[in-house]
C-alpha cells in the first residue's frame, strides 16, 4: 500500500510500535479511565497527562462505511471500502481503516470485523479490517 508517511510523535509512538507487533493500541487515562484515540498525550475528559497504552482486542463493528471508486494516486486499486469501526468493549473509540473484503455486497453497518494490518508507507504497519467469517 502506498500513501503519505505520517508524522510520528512521542504521543503516537506507542500506536506505531503496537502496529508493528500487530496490535491496535489506544490511550487510556490512568486518572479517570477515559479512552482516547488517536493519541494526544492528554485526556479529553479530565486533562490528565498520565496516559497508558492499551491494546484493543477485536472484534469491532462497522459504525459507518464508504465505497471509494476514485484512486488517490496512480496505480491504486479501486473500488475499496473505508470503514469507521467501533469497539463495544472500548467505549468512545472509533478507528478508520480500509476493509479487506472480497465481496463488497457483504459490507453493512453493524457487521463484525477483525483487526488486521497491512504494509504502509515507510514500512509502517497500517490498521485494516476484515469481515468476520462467523
Amino acid at each position: 500500500m502506498k500513501g503519505v508517511l505520517p508524522a510520528i510523535t512521542p504521543e503516537t509512538q506507542p500506536f506505531w510500535d503496537g502496529a508493528a507487533r500487530g496490535e491496535l493500541v489506544i490511550e487510556r487515562c490512568a486518572s479517570c479511565g477515559h479512552n482516547v484515540f488517536p493519541a494526544r498525550g492528554v485526556c479529553a475528559r479530565c486533562q490528565g497527562r498520565d496516559m497508558r497504552a492499551v491494546v484493543v482486542d477485536a472484534p469491532g463493528r462497522i459504525y459507518s462505511y464508504t465505497v471509494n471508486e476514485n484512486p488517490w494516486f496512480p496505480g491504486m486499486e479501486v473500488p475499496f471500502v473505508l470503514v469507521l469501526v467501533e469497539f463495544p468493549d472500548v467505549p468512545g473509540i472509533r478507528v478508520v481503516g480500509r476493509l479487506r473484503a472480497p465481496d463488497l455486497g457483504a459490507v453493512h453497518i453493524g457487521a463484525t470485523v477483525g483487526v488486521g494490518f497491512e504494509p504502509g508507507p515507510g514500512e509502517l504497519s497500517i490498521p485494516s479490517f476484515v469481515l468476520d467469517a462467523a
